[in-house]
């Protein structure tokens, strides 16, 4: 796996991005066409049959048109990772590529946040595009509606399939995320929202950072198949970033980071992040972690760059951040 961040520039300003670090460092950059062919050779070289383009809102990149005609030329399949506020003209291109060449995950505008137009927008895009969307929502405090999701599955053909993330926190700290103590609450209105889904024949999709423990007990039978995947899934993802620099993840952006050559593949670079955050695996994001049964039997502790911070600070998220660039 492999994800291409071609732009920093955004139409959105989501509170908990975890992209603000790099939208800091390196502003509104472009990724260069030239570093995006080494990119797409660097898939080829380690056998990675997917591009997968995120940005910022990668559909703002002056060349995504072509950016993704390029991918589709080498035989690859693409998979866009979006915010849905997408041109007519962007609209048009990605209705004329095969289904089968094209996934689309769209962080859906939540309820709460009260953006009518932009809401409206990605309707619009559900309707055009349905078949090929996976309906996001990232989770960044406990009061969160879900159900809408299913609505629009259903209204609009989606995919069978709601992709579930948490906000995670940055080691700089510089944007809103779900505290851990939040967990349980979201891990009871999931269970919730589960049952509901089920009727629908609607799978839910974790993204990393879930803990079996935010679920209720009684429900872990109705979650067995999302819990397969709770608390296990925190490696290295392996994003490029605009400038040819390869990271971990968004989260773990001041960590550490290696340029792109000719020779790299993806299992080296696995291997060198692996090294670089083995000494971070210790503790969990809670305290009581090391002593739960769970712990490196079915659950690895949490997001990363939260237990990252407990080195620091104790109380994760209520001291001292990470500075940037400070050696970990």
């Amino acid at each position: 796996m492999a994800n291409l961040s071609i732009t920093n520039v955004c139409n959105k300003s989501c509170v908990y991005c975890f992209a603000n670090d790099t939208r800091n460092e390196y502003g509104k950059a472009h990724m260069e066409e030239g570093l995006y062919e080494k990119a797409l050779d660097y898939l080829e070289r380690s056998g990675i049959r997917q591009a997968r383009l995120l940005g910022g809102e990668p559909t703002l990149h002056p060349a995504f048109i072509s950016f993704v005609g390029k991918a589709l030329n080498r035989g690859l399949s693409v998979m866009l990772f979006t915010n849905g506020l997408i041109s007519d003209k962007v609209l048009e291109f990605l209705y004329s590529i095969p289904r089968e060449k094209l996934s689309i995950l769209l962080n859906t505008i939540q309820p709460e946040e009260k953006n009518e137009a932009g809401t409206r927008r990605q309707l619009e895009v559900m309707q055009k595009l349905g078949p090929v969307i996976i309906a996001g929502v990232n989770i960044y405090n406990a009061r969160q509606e879900l159900h809408y999701l299913l609505d629009y599955v259903n209204k609009f053909g989606l995919k069978k399939e709601i992709r579930m993330g948490i906000s995670h926190s940055v080691l700089s700290m510089v944007n809103i995320y779900l505290h851990p103590k939040e967990y349980p609450k979201i891990g009871q209105k999931i269970a919730k929202f589960k049952l509901d889904a089920k009727k629908s024949g609607i799978s839910l999709g974790f993204d990393c950072g879930f803990v079996p423990c935010m679920f209720p007990q009684e429900h872990y039978e109705l979650l067995a198949d999302e819990l397969v995947k709770a608390g296990t899934c925190c490696h290295p993802i392996i994003d490029l970033l605009s400038d040819g620099s390869f990271i971990s993840c968004y989260p773990l952006n001041n960590l550490t980071k290696i340029k792109i050559h000719d020779e790299l593949q993806a299992g080296d670079l696995i291997g060198k992040f692996e090294e670089a955050l083995t000494s971070y695996k210790t503790i969990g994001i809670y305290p009581y972690c090391s002593s739960c049964p769970l712990f490196n039997n079915r659950c690895n502790g949490g997001c990363l760059s939260f237990r990252i911070q407990r080195f620091y600070n104790p109380i994760a998220g209520h001291g001292k951040a990470v500075e940037k660039g400070q050696a970990l």
